[in-house]
């Protein structure tokens, strides 16, 4: 039987933001960014365990915020790294998985997604070794070089991606080590699958479940959580 870790990626200080709090620190409703992630992952029963990654100064505030939310699930915070891909692989190496552990990643910075898209994305993960949440593009997409648009891709094949993505640990272990050995970066843990020649296994996102980067994306958040302060729960 496998075991199921919810990694909360919150290694960013938010630098888009004007605010000099880290964004997954700010207020939200009635509850920091992080914890709407945290208190989700905690009601979840097909999640076994819980990891968050965050910049080593703010360890402090994971703990509060752990005692304060009832985390039971909780079992280490980790030091993010220097990018994305620094942090996540930080969290591989920071506990001794089985190779069929199931982990899944999430930014801390989408605090709306939904039980079912953590649960569909598990049980793909599961299935298939790997799995990633994604809506479809609405607008259509320019190419631009030098300020002059060099082309319009056809939108029916494009998406945008989200978290959570989740991964068999023998292959999300394999992907990172590869572009360890190789130099090779990736703007989320799906590139390095991809590069490594895995599959992945897309489920459908939520328009709702957007990421919190720039001032605009957070007034936007305050006004949903005023409407919806707490979680279902499962």
């Amino acid at each position: 039987m496998n075991t199921t870790y919810a990694i909360i990626l919150a290694g960013g200080r938010g630098l888009r933001l004007a605010s000099k709090t880290p964004k997954q620190f700010l207020p939200l409703g009635s509850k920091p960014v992080i914890s709407w992630s945290l208190e989700l992952c905690e009601a979840l029963s097909e999640i076994s365990h819980i990891l968050v990654v965050v910049p080593g100064e703010f360890f402090p505030q994971i703990d509060s915020l752990i005692q304060t939310h009832g985390i039971t699930k909780y079992i280490k915070t980790v030091p993010g790294g220097a990018s994305r891909q620094d942090s996540a692989y930080n969290a591989l190496a920071a506990v001794n998985y089985a190779d069929t552990d199931i982990l899944i990643f999430h930014d801390a910075a989408r605090p709306f997604v939904t039980p079912e898209t953590m649960q569909d994305c598990i049980a793909a993960a599961q299935e298939h070794g790997a799995s990633a949440a994604y809506v479809p593009v609405h607008d259509t997409i320019a190419e631009i070089d030098n300020d002059f648009v060099t082309s319009v891709p056809a939108r029916d094949r494009m998406y945008y991606a989200q978290t959570p993505q989740g991964f068999r640990f023998s292959v999300i272990k394999a992907a990172h080590e590869r572009a360890r050995r190789e130099s090779l970066s990736g703007t989320d843990d799906v590139s390095l699958v991809l590069a490594a020649g895995f599959r992945v296994k897309m489920i459908d996102g939520d328009y709702s479940n957007f990421k919190i980067t720039t001032d605009y994306d957070y007034q936007v958040a305050c006004g949903i959580a005023e409407t919806n302060h707490s979680r279902p729960r499962r």
